[in-house]
């Protein structure tokens, strides 16, 4: 994949859903007058600006929809095209992957590319979860091939490995910590198209403490998974923009290279390990291992699923969501793939870094990687 650069990206702000409460005690929502066409056109519409091409350059766009929501569900990508100026004629297709629907948007992308069935293509990832019916968004975080809920998946691999739940509370704490420090040094301006009624995150804790994260409520008798060590749920939607080469030159100068990636699937129970073998699986197949990359973008689906996979890998803190996850940020489920992205290439062009490795469990055993190198 080494001939499929990635010329650019953007995201809207990720904001709280109307079901839940930001850190100043407020009610969520300040998306919810926006369905997941409307986020992802937004987004997609940044990452055209960013990168100075006109909508009509786009040849194909990838949608990745996690819950559809609404009668216009089916139209999925056609909507989000059409919302961000692309013309009729290009195909646009959603996929969907549970938790992992962005990011795989972002491999079908590639593919598209590589098969010549376009030469620059969008891949784009959206969720509203404020619009999703409470009867279909509650149950669906359990897992019927298990007959647990994914949170208590991740909870029973990480006690098995011994992980507890001060652990998976500092985790928490250092994701908001650093989150909070990036957005103070300005760094999510780099990534966020701003929306009607929000410009920034607003589920980052300005000044998380311990304190907080312990009396976090429980997600059920006797579990360590809380609502303060579990992703924020936010909605929001993201974008990328890939292109060949030749086509690369009628853009600004690219932000990076795919250079492999991978799809993965674990027994439904070992859920939190789909990440592990989802890298391993990218990183094998390009001959490399995880010593050769300088930064990981992990999705933070729960505290302590970013443990089994940190000890699993043998990755040093120092090398992974340097500048916060979804535990600070918020998971709008199939917008968070091309944010990982998108954060994980910034990072590497500010450090003077090389390669970088974004990957997302999901509900059921999916798991995905992708591997990049910065430009």
């Amino acid at each position: 994949m080494s001939d499929i650069l990635i010329l650019e990206g953007a995201r809207t702000p990720f904001c709280v859903w109307a079901g839940g409460v930001k850190p100043d005690g407020q009610r969520g929502g300040a998306l919810k007058p926006l369905d997941p066409f409307d986020l992802g056109a937004a987004a997609l519409k940044g990452a055209l600006a960013r990168c100075g091409l006109a909508p009509s350059a786009v040849e194909a766009v990838l949608f990745g929809n996690t819950y559809a929501v609404g009668p216009h569900a089916t139209y999925g990508a056609r909507y989000v095209a059409h919302r961000a100026g692309v013309p009729p004629q290009v195909p646009g297709w959603t996929v969907t992957m549970a938790c992992a629907s962005g990011l795989l948007a972002v491999l079908s992308a590639a593919w598209a590319l590589e098969r010549g069935e376009a030469s620059v293509a969008a891949a784009v990832g959206a969720d509203n979860c404020s619009l999703v019916a409470r009867a279909v968004f509650i149950p669906s975080f359990n897992d019927l091939m298990c007959g647990r809920a994914i949170a208590q998946v991740a909870q029973d691999m990480s006690k098995a490995r011994g992980f507890s739940r001060l652990e998976q509370d500092a985790w928490a704490l250092r994701s908001h910590r650093l989150a909070a420090a990036a957005r103070a040094r300005g760094l999510f301006k780099e990534e966020i198209a701003a929306v009607p009624g929000a410009a920034e995150d607003d589920a980052i804790l300005e000044n998380a403490s311990a304190e907080q994260f312990a009396q976090a409520k429980a997600l059920g008798e006797g579990s360590d998974a809380t609502s303060g060590n579990t992703h924020a749920v936010v909605d929001g939607g993201s974008a990328l923009l890939l292109a060949s080469p030749r086509a690369a030159a009628a853009a600004r100068a690219p932000i990076g290279r795919l250079l492999g990636c991978a799809v993965v699937g674990v027994p439904a129970d070992q859920m939190a390990f789909a990440t592990v073998a989802a890298i391993r699986k990218a990183l094998g197949g390009l001959g490399l291992s995880v010593a050769d990359v300088d930064l990981f973008e992990i999705n933070e689906t729960f505290a302590s699923q970013m443990l089994v996979a940190l000890k699993e890998l043998g990755l040093e803190e120092k090398r992974v969501n340097v500048n916060g996850g979804a535990l600070a940020l918020g998971h709008p489920f199939g917008g968070t793939g091309p944010r990982l992205v998108l954060t994980l290439l910034k990072e590497l062009k500010r450090r003077g870094l090389r390669r970088g490795v974004a990957a997302i469990c999901a509900g059921g055993g999916s798991g995905v990687a992708a591997v990049v190198e910065a430009l």
